[in-house]
């Protein structure tokens, strides 16, 4: 279980200004974002976890020089899920639009006579100028929202407990490490994230759109 980050009064104003600001909002006009890592070996976190006390406790055992791991970028809405990306560890503003421009622009196109609004979080990636690499091309990241015209929901720092995407990594989590499952590959690891992705109902993505309220409030 990872610890909740710590909120500065600088932080607290900003989630009470967000608040304020998007009380009459219409989330399900939000696409929610994020990124997640999965280990082979099981969940990050193993010291601490929360779990039903009327079952018994899970263990993970650790290979010795540490399994593999993947990170993927996830969005969904009550529009829908959408398609899911598997990214690097490292990625860089450049690999960020391209993951835009193959999942996210796609979507907004789809529903390009809604008034959609796009959430990420205040990652560095999120927000680059320039790129890790020397690649003179590059457009610095809110440019090329403003010329993909993607409208960008502004987000409070230090707030992924805000996002309701963190419930959605957490059934994901619960249904491919189910029964103490670890994976020998990373392909294995990445078909049971992919089928756990497509699988989670629209009926639950609404219930997490409609939590926002609460969120919010």
């Amino acid at each position: 279980m990872n610890k909740a980050p710590r909120l500065e009064p600088v932080h607290i104003r900003g989630r009470l200004e967000f608040a304020r600001n998007n009380m009459g909002r219409q989330w399900n006009l939000v696409i929610f974002s994020d990124e997640k890592k999965f280990n082979l070996d099981g969940p990050d976190g193993l010291n601490g976890y929360w779990r039903d006390l009327r079952k018994e406790p899970r263990y993970f055992s650790r290979r010795n020089y540490g399994g593999g791991s993947v990170m993927v970028w996830g969005a969904f809405s009550a529009l829908g899920k959408l398609e899911l990306r598997f990214v690097s560890k490292s990625m860089d503003g450049r690999e960020y639009q391209e993951v835009l421009s193959r999942s996210l622009l796609p979507f907004l196109q789809r529903y390009r006579r809604l008034q959609v609004v796009f959430q990420q979080d205040n990652a560095g990636v999120h927000r680059s100028k320039r790129p890790r690499r020397n690649d003179p091309d590059f457009v610095p990241m809110m440019r090329w929202f403003e010329d993909h015209g993607v409208d960008v929901l502004e987000w409070p720092s230090r707030s992924p407990n805000l996002n309701p995407i963190e419930n959605l990594w957490g059934i994901i989590v619960r249904r491919i490490y189910d029964d103490n499952c670890q994976y020998q590959t990373v392909d294995e690891l990445k078909e049971a994230i992919l089928l756990a992705w497509n699988s989670i109902p629209e009926e639950i993505i609404q219930s997490l759109v409609d939590s926002m309220q609460n969120r919010v409030y």
